[in-house]
């Protein structure tokens, strides 16, 4: 090979390898476990903490995908990030399942302070209407604006 050839291969994967690092890490979890959820939920309480609250942030590729989302609920207890357009102002007492379940109430009370913890409900996965068992980890956050914030994410089926 000659030496602009040889050249022009650095030059490409010098290339790749910058635009793999510049590329935003998904948060999305990797393994459908209570430990992948947990991290999952961590890394947006650490945002809303450092940032308040960035639906922006939570909606993009690097935070959802499939059945998997971030949200969060303000300090007036009404859902201030949520995938479903519908969801977003919702106060967390009308946050309830076709069975009656306060789930709203029952997030907010698991997550008050700085509690952390399970939600076990039936909820209907994002474009669903059957209601499937569904596990939500939740977490209360002081934000950047020191106001309290409940963050969870939820997934179905987890081992």
């Amino acid at each position: 090979m000659n030496r602009s050839r040889i050249l022009l291969l650095l030059s490409i994967c010098v290339i790749a390898i910058v635009a793999i690092a510049a590329a935003p890490a998904s948060h999305v979890p990797k393994a459908n476990t209570r430990d992948a959820l947990i991290a999952y939920v961590k890394d947006a309480a650490a945002i809303v903490q450092k940032s308040g609250p960035s639906c922006d942030t939570f909606a993009s590729p690097e935070w959802r995908s499939g059945d998997y989302y971030i949200f969060v609920l303000g300090p007036d207890d009404r859902l201030v990030c949520h995938p479903k357009a519908d969801m977003i102002g919702k106060p967390q007492s009308d946050i309830v399942n076709s069975k009656g379940d306060k789930v709203g109430e029952r997030i907010v009370k698991m997550a008050m302070a700085d509690g952390k913890g399970w939600i076990e409900y039936f909820w209907a996965r994002p474009g669903k209407t059957d209601e499937e068992p569904k596990s939500s980890y939740v977490m209360g956050v002081i934000g950047s604006d020191k106001k309290h914030y409940v963050v969870g994410a939820g997934a179905y089926d987890l081992k």
